[in-house]
């Protein structure tokens, strides 16, 4: 992405953030994925460590063309107490090219090049990772919220359930037995409010971190809820487009290649090279001028072939470090495979196991609701014990509470999936 695509988004998306505080209109989970990956300072870090991944990949393909260096000189000498003093001025031009090194450096260049891979892939890392803690976060909001608006209904309910059996108490219609129950129910749903309260504060404080804005002071308003649409691929699928994708396993791969480079490297060092070196130089006692340079240089070549013959075991034991290395890569690579294949088979298992529960949970909660309503009928008309009110109305609690969990835990599940896919970063590209 170009730097100024960047300011771009960068001026749009603070725009967006100062508009939502304007106008308190409620931020989306796009909108707010694309402020954090303007504001978080791993992004930047990244981007940073890309960009001298770049830099130097071109100068190690720098490192295939000739070194050129003029060079001027001037040196005086002075000898004992006599006045007798010698200038010489010296200038001249070389130019050092190395002619062969069994490809050497070649694999450097190639060596920088997967270099500059896996700093790319890095840096998609960095933004799946900001990504991911922005949707964990943001539906933890979500759901702490619907929980405290579940929790405001229900201590709404036991208030009106207090007063009933408070006037049937006082008009000696039922027990002081059932009045406590009912203050005791009361008592539940005012922690339960303050708990679930505290809950929704953290998770918009954590929320803001994950944006990179908890220190700005912005208020945010978010949506009350969102629908949750479960897309699962099948395994097979999924697996194919980890595979493809991943930026942790193509890290992994690039670090074989590299060390596989580094082998040839090594069997490299110890093998013959040729240099050739060439120049122009020229020397006088007088300051140089450029017709006395043409009348006067000298020209030099060199051919030097170099052949290591003894090290001291340093170039074998150079070889054998870096087979071991490709031999641990080769191995870290299909370990970290084999588990993300089996955190893959988890998640979908898991996903697929929501997408059954949620429809029995909204059944569960329609009939808790339904049971409630004819328990309060009942239990005003002195056929139902205030246990079965008090058991009816925290049915509802519990499977409102468990229905709303779910839904959210199965969109935090799903953004997982997109993460270890490789596919999260993507849709923000």
């Amino acid at each position: 992405m170009s730097n100024k695509r960047k300011n771009i988004m960068r001026y749009t998306f603070t725009a967006i953030l100062f508009l939502s505080m304007l106008f308190s209109q409620s931020l989306s989970i796009d909108e707010c994925v694309r402020i954090a990956l303007e504001n978080k300072a791993s992004i930047k870090s990244a981007e940073q460590n890309t960009r001298i991944a770049k830099l130097n990949r071109t100068s190690a393909a720098g490192m295939l063309l000739p070194t050129v260096r003029a060079s001027s000189s001037f040196s005086e000498t002075t000898y004992g107490n006599n006045s007798l003093t010698n200038e010489n001025y010296a200038t001249g031009l070389s130019l050092n090219q190395n002619l062969f090194n069994f490809g050497n450096n070649v694999r450097n260049v190639r060596n920088s090049d997967n270099s500059y891979d896996i700093a790319k892939q890095s840096e998609r890392q960095s933004v799946s990772n900001v990504i991911s803690n922005v949707y964990v976060y943001y539906y933890q909001y979500l759901k702490n919220n619907e929980l405290f608006i579940i929790a405001e209904k229900n201590l709404e309910l036991s208030s009106k359930q207090l007063d009933l059996v408070q006037r049937r108490y006082n008009l000696g219609s039922v027990s002081k037995t059932d009045y406590l129950k009912a203050s005791v129910q009361y008592g539940t749903a005012r922690s339960t409010l303050l708990s679930r309260k505290l809950n929704r504060e953290n998770s918009i404080e954590q929320l803001k971190n994950s944006m990179g804005i908890i220190e700005k002071d912005i208020p945010l308003k978010l949506k009350e809820k969102v629908n949750i649409e479960l897309i699962i691929p099948t395994f097979d699928t999924a697996y194919s487009i980890m595979v493809q994708n991943s930026p942790d396993l193509k890290i992994l791969d690039a670090q074989i290649k590299a060390n596989q480079l580094n082998v040839r490297s090594s069997i490299g060092s110890s093998l013959p090279s040729v240099n050739l070196s060439v120049g122009m130089n020229a020397s006088s006692p007088e300051e140089m001028t450029s017709e006395f340079f043409e009348d006067n240089y000298i020209k030099s070549a060199n051919l030097t072939i170099s052949i290591p013959i003894f090290s001291g075991l340093k170039n074998r034991n150079s070889v054998q470090i870096s087979k071991i290395r490709l031999g641990q890569s080769k191995t870290t690579y299909n370990t970290s495979r084999i588990n993300a294949k089996v955190e893959l088979s988890s998640l979908i298992n898991t996903l697929n196991n929501y997408e059954e529960i949620i429809p029995i949970y909204e059944e569960v909660l329609i009939s808790a609701e339904e049971d409630l309503r004819l328990a309060q009928n009942k239990y005003e008309l002195g056929s139902a014990t205030i246990l079965e009110l008090l058991d009816a109305q925290l049915a509802v609690l519990q499977a409102s509470s468990t229905l709303v969990t779910t839904k959210y835990d199965a969109a935090i599940q799903l953004a997982n999936l997109d993460k270890l896919l490789g596919t999260l970063d993507k849709k923000y590209q």
